[in-house]
């Protein structure tokens, strides 16, 4: 059973609990509470009229805002002042503010239209893949699970093929000295190919490991001194029955080598299914806990027709937010679709996804105590290029313990 989006009197009592020092009003000099009125102006940015700047203007006592940015999309926590939207493609979208305090809630819409898909942005239609690494932010990531010589540095070479600022680069003066390993098990029987940019100092062949016997692997021949792609296609070359414990690049080469912009397709990225990031059947927390909170894998507390796993990922707290579940990466890209998560509240709640650094912002759904319920986060038309997506951070306004499983995303 799919839950929508939360009432808006139930999300302004939410705001108002995680606000409450701009509404506290209990002293005897406060001034009465005056009613707040929603306005707004949206107005195209001169750069590229794909992004919406909105100007929130509410008056009143103490305003808190949220936004809807298309009539069936989540609600976005707002603020009073400037705000900004994107839309990539064309089409009529309503906007709705909604502004309140506690003596209630004021709404306003505007409709807002756009007239062509986004042209910085490439055409639809093109293979889905997860960026596994491209290191623009200067940090290796997951890439050296074996701690060895290898770094993020400046492109040594940057062209047409790689016009990257940033590059991965494992230092060596002999074969096979240093790897770049990601030692997580993301291959399985749907992977169909792993593409990525590489540049040697030395000719030689670039090697991807993925399962756990040394005695296989996939060859590639590498000229020196020029950026390549390499497609390696693996695609009924795997097997569910198989372990993959990492996706491994090794240079066999006499001088350090450099690669970028690595990529993995599968069949189950952006279809139908979507990409499943957690099911905990394994028992394992994996990239679930990055903020080491009190987080643990579970026996299922209460199994149904909705969610039958064995194991699930319970956050334990006494107080709401007090425990997140955080699995850093930039999964989230222009092509969103939709999040959807398996949630279990001992007490009713809402589950807060958090996508982007500020946390003013966010995506809430309503959560009943005592069943579990399949949340679905809308993402169409919600993401921006220009901004940075660095985590999935899942938090529980609940006052009790929360369970969550078979997080999944789903792109168009």
């Amino acid at each position: 059973m799919k839950f929508t989006m939360k009432k808006i009197a139930i999300y302004f009592s939410s705001l108002l609990l995680i606000g409450l020092f701009y509404s506290c009003n209990n002293s005897e000099d406060e001034p009465s509470l005056e009613s707040v009125v929603a306005q707004f102006t949206a107005t195209p940015s001169e750069e590229n009229p794909n992004y919406i700047v909105l100007n929130n203007t509410s008056t009143g006592s103490h305003v808190l805002s949220s936004w809807k940015f298309k009539e069936d999309g989540p609600f976005v926590r707002g603020k009073l002042g400037m705000d900004t939207t994107y839309y990539p493609n064309e089409g009529t979208y309503k906007v709705t503010l909604y502004s309140g305090n506690d003596l209630g809630y004021d709404s306003t819409s505007q409709e807002i239209v756009i007239n062509q898909r986004d042209p910085d942005l490439p055409p639809v239609g093109g293979d889905s893949f997860l960026l596994l690494g491209d290191f623009e932010d200067g940090e290796v990531g997951d890439w050296n699970a074996w701690g060895q010589d290898v770094s993020v540095v400046a492109n040594p070479a940057a062209n047409a093929v790689n016009p990257s600022d940033m590059v991965l680069k494992m230092t060596q003066s002999s074969a096979w000295e240093n790897s770049a390993c990601r030692q997580v098990a993301q291959v399985n029987g749907k992977t169909t190919k792993i593409v990525v940019d590489v540049y040697f100092e030395q000719a030689g062949d670039l090697k991807l490991q993925i399962e756990g016997d040394f005695n296989t692997g996939y060859f590639q021949g590498v000229p020196a001194g020029e950026w390549v792609t390499l497609e390696y296609d693996i695609e009924n070359e795997v097997d569910d029955s198989t372990e993959y414990p990492w996706i491994l690049f090794q240079g066999n080469t006499g001088g350090s080598y450099y690669i970028d912009n690595i990529k993995y397709y599968a069949l189950d990225v952006g279809g139908p299914g979507g990409t499943n990031y957690g099911d905990f059947e394994d028992q394992q927390v994996g990239e679930w806990n990055a903020w080491s909170q009190p987080v643990s894998v579970v026996a299922n507390p209460s199994p149904s027709a909705e969610n039958s796993s064995e194991f699930v990922l319970m956050m334990s707290q006494t107080e709401p937010w007090s425990s997140n579940a955080v699995r850093n990466g930039e999964i989230v890209g222009i092509a969103a679709d939709k999040i959807t998560i398996d949630v279990y509240f001992e007490e009713a709640g809402s589950l807060k996804l958090q996508l982007e650094e500020s946390f003013e912002t966010g995506y809430f759904l309503d959560v009943e105590a005592g069943k579990w319920q399949t949340l679905e986060y809308d993402l169409k038309d919600q993401i921006d290029p220009s901004i940075t997506y660095p985590w999935v951070v899942i938090q529980g306004n609940t006052a009790g313990n929360y369970y969550i499983d078979n997080i999944t995303y789903h792109e168009l």
